[in-house]
């Protein structure tokens, strides 16, 4: 398991103490209501908003400045640093929950999720909100995008990231897959690729952000379901759940004296946001 980075995307943090307290769970949005009769009413608001709650002990004075300008939003220019990244080494697959799955809204073209990097390829809705790419050649290439920062995942020299192509892709002797590493500017840097399903590789000097591939290396239609793309360690395997890479906000915050100082107490609570702005 790897270290924790926190950060705006291309100026991710990384922090090497393990957090003394570390909740992760997802806030349902279920509301129970009780009648006099004894039963029992559900409402329930959709999807489910991921909440993160971390502290730590004793933490080192810079690591702890770090995270107090981005509480406090010090940094952007006066408009804040608007959403956080958080890359949890709890999480076993930073794709989306339904991208994991190759699923995705129905009636949708999947350009959201994914994009054809070759010529000779085509992302489709195979039934009501399942997702396959066809290949009409050897050299149909796809690409995952990260779909809540609308195009790459966020990412930082020195993190090491694996990824697995999907089952159906695992399938074949053909398949081979990549990692492309990009700038902050989104222009290509290099890519690690390797023969087989799986691939990893430590960011590169330079990157702050990356793109799975795939290349099925024969013609048909397969399934996107079962890809997985692990931060943190080579750990990216087939059919882990969807864990996604939200954009979080802080709502809470709290910094005390250790002792001996300089040391510092930090506490950082986190909501997961559509948007988020100074």
């Amino acid at each position: 398991m790897g270290n924790l980075w926190i950060g705006p995307p291309g100026a991710l943090y990384e922090i090497d103490r393990a957090a003394k307290s570390f909740e992760r769970a997802a806030d349902l949005g279920v509301t129970e209501f009780k009648a006099l009769s004894g039963r029992i009413t559900l409402t329930r608001t959709a999807p489910p908003v991921r909440r993160v709650k971390l502290s730590w002990d004793m933490l080192e004075p810079q690591t702890a400045r770090v995270l107090d300008r981005l509480a406090r939003r010090v940094d952007g220019g006066g408009s804040g640093v608007g959403p956080l990244v958080l890359i949890d080494p709890a999480a076993g697959n930073v794709l989306e929950p339904a991208q994991a799955t190759g699923r995705g809204p129905a009636g949708a073209s999947g350009l959201a999720q994914w994009f054809r990097v070759s010529a000779t390829g085509a992302v489709a809705e195979t039934t009501p909100g399942v997702f396959a790419f066809t290949a009409a050649d050897a050299t149909g290439q796809v690409a995952w995008r990260c779909v809540p920062w609308s195009g790459n995942f966020p990412a930082a020299a020195g993190l090491r990231v694996s990824f697995r192509a999907p089952t159906a892709f695992a399938a074949l002797g053909t398949v081979s897959v990549g990692i492309d590493f990009k700038k902050a500017d989104g222009s290509y840097l290099s890519t690690v690729s390797a023969t087989g399903p799986f691939v990893a590789a430590t960011v590169p000097a330079g990157a702050t952000h990356l793109t799975p591939t795939a290349k099925t290396g024969a013609a048909g239609t397969y399934s996107l379901a079962g890809a997985c793309l692990t931060y943190g360690g080579d750990g990216a395997a087939d059919d882990v759940p969807g864990d996604g890479l939200p954009k979080l906000a802080v709502t809470g915050y709290s910094d005390s004296p250790g002792r001996p100082l300089p040391y510092r107490n930090v506490g950082v609570d986190l909501v997961e946001v559509t948007g988020a702005t100074g």
